[in-house]
């Protein structure tokens, strides 16, 4: 394997980097031509190790060509491979943490088509969100009737977080992976949740506290 004789920058997805495709410089490549001669066509494979020019980590990076292919593109392959993340987790300050934690990991495991282990994670945030709020029931079922009876939730959102508890139960108890869509709805609802108990609430308390704070200061000299 040799030097590139210039400085050659190529585009790679960097995990460290964001996930999103970073430039990397090419740092050593070997090219190896090849024919078949029995079958009658030839390519051309390359293998290069790459540096991201961000986060400086190294990935290795292969490419290959055949003169049989019908549209004569080029297979690129990087290692370790990087899983294009379908879904983005919404972090946010006011989130308790272990509810912020079990929130990212569904996530995770959602972008992994892990079905069945997001599925449980979506209970798992639930049942969270229910013991930091202090709500007491034998079963989840009756933790998020407690919700509502605390004002913390209205009896419709409760209705919608019954449905994502059975996405739950089939996945845990039943080892029935829920489908993408399903999944995809459960979150939405688990997203709303937070929304409700964490984010309103203390979006309101700053407005409030700005609006008594205007009230409060006397009026500029003119």
């Amino acid at each position: 394997m040799s030097s590139p004789d210039t400085k050659t920058t190529v585009k790679l997805v960097c995990p460290r980097c964001g996930g999103q495709p970073r430039n990397h410089q090419v740092i050593a490549e070997h090219v190896d031509d090849w024919t078949d001669e029995d079958a009658g066509y030839s390519g051309r494979s390359t293998y290069q190790i790459c540096q991201c020019l961000g986060c400086e980590t190294f990935r290795f990076r292969h490419t290959s060509q055949c003169d049989q292919d019908p549209d004569g593109g080029v297979t690129v392959r990087a290692y370790p491979e990087v899983r294009t993340a379908r879904y983005r987790a919404k972090p946010n300050h006011r989130f308790p943490d272990d509810v912020q934690r079990m929130y990212v990991e569904t996530i995770q495991a959602m972008n992994a088509d892990a079905a069945v282990l997001a599925g449980g994670g979506l209970r798992a945030i639930v049942e969270a969100i229910c013991k930091h709020q202090a709500v007491a029931g034998k079963n989840l079922q009756e933790k998020i009737d407690k919700l509502v009876e605390a004002g913390l939730l209205a009896s419709n959102q409760a209705e919608l977080l019954h449905e994502e508890r059975y996405i739950g139960n089939a996945a845990l108890h039943e080892l029935e992976p829920p489908s993408q869509k399903e999944l995809e709805l459960g979150l939405q609802i688990i997203e709303g949740l937070l929304n409700t108990i964490y984010v309103l609430p203390a979006v309101a308390k700053e407005l409030k506290k700005k609006r008594m704070a205007k009230k409060t200061t006397p009026p500029k000299k003119t």
